[in-house]
């Protein structure tokens, strides 16, 4: 997100007691917690269509804090993409798939969901309190809070609680749904009814979003927002129609790149991305990426290394091709580890929704539903063609569906490995009756879901089950 500095008092809202406990990384506002007993501080200074929309902005800018990296690490280290991670105890304890309630990254990850929810609320319970706010505006700012909403509450169902799927008729515990900056002990609503909240508010951003809105969410990010849902649902017929559509009628174009984490430009294939802006001196960056690159990087001693096969695919067509290249090894008297330099540039923006995962998702999705299989056959060799420079990976005209569908799963692996897609991909799998094992247990063990912060139990929230895997 483009983060702007600003000096300007606005709104302070603090909801569940969970959010009183910590304060997200933001250069426009500087939280205090209420001396009233009042969630609302400042009530008065949320004015003008202006305060409303820099109050908008520092919702994106919680985005930002935790779409660096922040978020995606913690569903990946419960993958095999990954060994067990070097000094960092927070991240050894998911790796081992032990998160507790004390487990502070874990804790952060969580929170910063909500605190972005919560600003979007205070944005929607004052549309009509402010003065200056044009009609197109109100319905802009109104569709963006929408969609921060979904976005939010979608990633943190997936990683808090079993996936849609799990039970027939999706009535396992989800996560709470906030719709006001009441403080309130919120219950666990079921992941049905979550999954219902998400799309509903993905019509909502649908309907008030322009096509294009700066760094911003625009009616494409709704769109692949709900893609990516749909895909999730096992509902392969929409979410090949949604993929397609921003396929044939959006505006991201395919990137001859395969390292889709850029700067100072976004990846022209982004729909919805993190930004990692330059200041107002021109020189200094606001970089958003401390997530990826304090643990993949490091200075060029990474905590986050990959297992040795799937190193060995990313090399399978040799050392420097365009995804070989973004992968090597380190022997240190015998003891070989193998990383990656997908996130050794200083800036880089950190895409969301991108076209190669639209390409996937409809490759997969249309042999789930035994639909175009040319189609997806093309758009997995164009996937395969960047990466290698030739077509020595592709698929034959004459592939099965099965071999569309293992093939689209693969590259999903391949070109998604750290953004928490595995995991999601590894859950969706299970959920519609797949044996799947990772790392030796079943992907529905307890270990495989996130577990809650302290504050959040309650007589009507439970916590997720102990035990690991």
């Amino acid at each position: 997100m483009k983060i702007r500095n600003t000096t300007r008092k606005v709104l302070i809202v603090f909801g569940a007691s969970s959010l009183l406990l910590f304060s997200a990384c933001s250069d426009l506002l500087e939280q205090k917690p209420s001396t009233t007993g009042s969630n609302i501080l400042l009530a008065t200074s949320l004015e003008t269509g202006s305060d409303l929309r820099e109050y908008l902005v520092s919702a994106y800018d919680v985005l930002a804090n935790t779409y660096n990296g922040t978020y995606q690490n913690l569903p990946t280290l419960m993958t095999d993409n990954l060994v067990r991670p070097l000094n960092q105890d927070n991240y050894v304890s998911i790796w081992l798939r032990r998160s507790t309630i004390f487990n502070s990254s874990v804790g952060d990850g969580f929170k910063q969901h909500y605190i972005a929810i919560l600003r979007a609320n205070t944005v929607l319970e004052n549309l009509d309190n402010v003065t200056e706010l044009s009609p197109a505006d109100r319905t802009k700012y109104e569709a963006e809070a929408h969609f921060i909403r979904a976005l939010c509450h979608f990633d943190a169902v997936r990683g808090w609680a079993q996936p849609y799927g799990f039970t027939a008729s999706n009535s396992h515990p989800g996560i709470a749904i906030r719709t006001s900056t009441e403080i309130v002990n919120a219950p666990r609503s079921s992941v049905a009814e979550v999954y219902s909240f998400v799309l509903s508010e993905i019509a909502a951003a649908k309907a008030g979003l322009p096509d294009a809105n700066d760094v911003y969410a625009t009616r494409w990010s709704a769109i692949a927002l709900e893609a990516e849902v749909r895909f999730q649902q096992h509902e392969y017929d929409l979410s090949y129609q949604l993929s397609n559509q921003l396929l044939t009628e959006g505006p991201a174009i395919f990137d001859g790149e395969v390292n889709k984490y850029q700067f100072p430009q976004a990846s022209p294939e982004s729909y919805f991305y993190i930004y990692s802006a330059t200041r107002d001196d021109g020189v200094n960056v606001d970089s958003r990426n401390a997530g990826f690159r304090d643990n993949y990087f490091n200075g060029g001693n990474p905590r986050m290394l990959l297992p040795q096969d799937l190193y060995t695919t990313f090399k399978q067509y040799g050392d420097s091709t365009a995804r070989g290249v973004l992968y090597g090894s380190n022997d240190q008297d015998g003891n070989i580890t193998y990383f990656t330099r997908m996130f050794d540039a200083q800036f880089f923006n950190i895409p969301v929704f991108t076209y190669t995962q639209m390409l996937l998702i409809r490759a997969e999705s249309a042999a789930e539903i035994n639909g175009d299989i040319a189609t997806a056959i093309a758009d997995i060799n164009a996937i395969r063609e960047r990466a290698y420079g030739s077509n020595v990976g592709n698929l034959l005209a004459t592939a099965s569906a099965n071999e569309v569908k293992e093939a689209a799963r693969l590259e999903r692996r391949l070109e998604f490995p750290f953004n928490g897609q595995r995991f999601h991909d590894l859950k969706r799998m299970g959920s519609q009756g797949e044996n799947i094992i990772v790392r030796d247990a079943p992907w529905d063990c307890n270990g495989m879901v996130l577990q809650f912060p302290a504050v959040e139990a309650t007589d009507f929230f439970p916590l997720n089950p102990t035990g690991g895997c």
